[in-house]
């Protein structure tokens, strides 16, 4: 997955003050936050964002779990 600085790159999404997705002209996706990027194939970054999304919906149950003060061990 080397890519070149001189291959195009499609811009898939943008957050300001965030990063960025963004598609190379070899198929991979560059995957920005802040100064890293993480070079992924396409399956792998649609592996990452399944991740991410359970991650992010385990958090959120936590967070209401501890605003009604039920305690996480409860759910495990």
């Amino acid at each position: 997955m080397a890519c070149s600085a001189s291959e195009e790159r499609l811009m898939l999404a943008e957050l300001e003050g965030l990063g960025g997705v963004s598609l190379c002209g070899c198929g991979t996706v560059h995957l920005s936050v802040g100064s890293v990027t993480v070079r992924l194939a396409p399956e792998a970054f649609l592996q990452a964002v399944k991740m991410c999304q359970q991650a992010a919906q385990q958090l959120t149950v936590e967070t209401m779990m501890r605003t009604m003060g039920v305690s996480s061990s409860v759910m495990h």
